[in-house]
């Protein structure tokens, strides 16, 4: 969430890129704890976090290989707008998995 500021920015929400991260993030972060709340007693706390986890790990791994492609050990880059949303949705998928698995089941 530390770079979703600057993230945000890309795809055209310029300066408003605070707010919009903070609105889109912070949606995400309740529906997704709506699932969770309404899941729980039907499959249960333990496939829920298993299957959370396993969604974290994957997002992380593709932010991480999209940055490190993008901006490499220099540090400079950027992202056209097509590659700017993919990562704006493995960031809202991640914000999903932990919303519905670590954050309100722990």
């Amino acid at each position: 969430m530390f770079y979703a500021p600057v993230l945000f920015t890309i795809p055209g929400f310029g300066s408003d890129a605070s707010l919009m991260s903070a609105i889109i993030t912070g949606g995400v972060n309740v529906l997704a704890t709506l699932v969770s709340i309404f899941c729980v007693d039907k499959f249960g706390r333990r496939i829920l976090f298993f299957e959370g986890g396993i969604q974290m790990l994957v997002c992380q791994i593709v932010v991480r290989i999209m940055i490190g492609m993008k901006f490499g050990l220099n540090g400079q880059g950027s992202f056209n707008k097509g590659e700017a949303d993919i990562l704006l949705v493995f960031i809202c998928l991640y914000v999903a998995a932990f919303a519905w698995s670590r954050g309100p089941l722990g």
